[in-house]
């Protein structure tokens, strides 16, 4: 057994207490090291993962395309109105059947179109028929003038209401028809130059058109004409005869006529 010796020298008390604070320290010191080691560690740990996280992450994610631009708003251009009236101006030779003599006639129509095939207007003509009786100055063959004795001219005034049909609207060659009701006057007028006498008389009555044609379209608002027309009617007149008693005069103006025209789109 180990005994301290009375007279042998203990270490004093403040060596002991030096020498556990060393020891104390030198504990801390250790255990401070280690702590800061395994923080580092852990750090690095820490920040290799979200390396690999963010890789992955940017591997598999796909970018979104970006948004197209909307088209620029532009306003529509409008369509160009169709011309919706149109006036019809010919010109040719009317021959009354009863009569068989070819006179000029000139007219217009005046429509609306009503569709994209059909128009409807009011139709104005004019022919003129004359009559002269006469008598060669001399006996002469060929060319030579003749004294004028009397003379009577006719003029027939319609005014229709009609409907005209286009076959078609996209050809240079346009068939067309069409059809006219209305009244019409003929006037008469007769004067007889040897006695210097002069009459007049004035028919009215209901009468009808028909025509049918074909058109050669120079551009879309302008169209040459060549048609053949029809006029239908028996214009009558009151009179009173030698007693006193009323009665009627009437004259035929059946005819046929052949027409070249323009149509003009406005």
């Amino acid at each position: 057994m180990l005994c301290f010796e009375r007279g042998a020298s203990a270490p004093p008390h403040g060596v002991r207490v030096l020498l556990l604070l060393m020891l104390w320290i030198s504990f801390a010191g250790g255990l401070l090291a280690a702590t800061r080691a395994s923080a580092a560690s852990s750090e690095w740990l820490t920040v290799e993962m979200l390396q690999v996280g963010s890789d992955s992450v940017a591997s598999t994610v796909v970018p979104r395309p970006a948004p197209a631009s909307p088209a620029p708003l532009t306003l529509a251009t409008p369509l160009p109105k169709p011309k919706a009236y149109a006036i019809h101006l010919h010109g040719g030779l009317f021959s009354p059947i009863d009569v068989n003599a070819p006179s000029p006639t000139l007219g217009l129509r005046l429509a609306r179109r009503l569709g994209s095939h059909l128009q409807g207007g009011l139709l104005v003509d004019w022919a003129l028929e004359r009559k002269n009786l006469e008598q060669p100055v001399n006996s002469l063959p060929g060319l030579q003038p003749h004294l004028i004795l009397a003379r009577a001219e006719g003029h027939l005034v319609p005014a229709m209401l009609f409907v005209q049909v286009n076959l078609t609207e996209k050809r240079y060659l346009v068939p067309y028809a069409g059809i006219a009701a209305g009244y019409e006057w003929l006037f008469l007028k007769a004067s007889d130059y040897r006695t210097d006498e002069a009459a007049s008389a004035t028919f009215a009555n209901w009468a009808w058109q028909g025509w049918g044609g074909i058109g050669l379209r120079l551009d879309p608002g302008l169209r040459v004409d060549f048609e053949l027309s029809y006029n239908g009617g028996s214009l009558q007149r009151d009179v009173l005869d030698s007693s006193g008693r009323p009665m009627q005069e009437a004259v035929s103006v059946n005819g046929v006529g052949a027409k070249v025209g323009l149509d003009i789109l406005f």
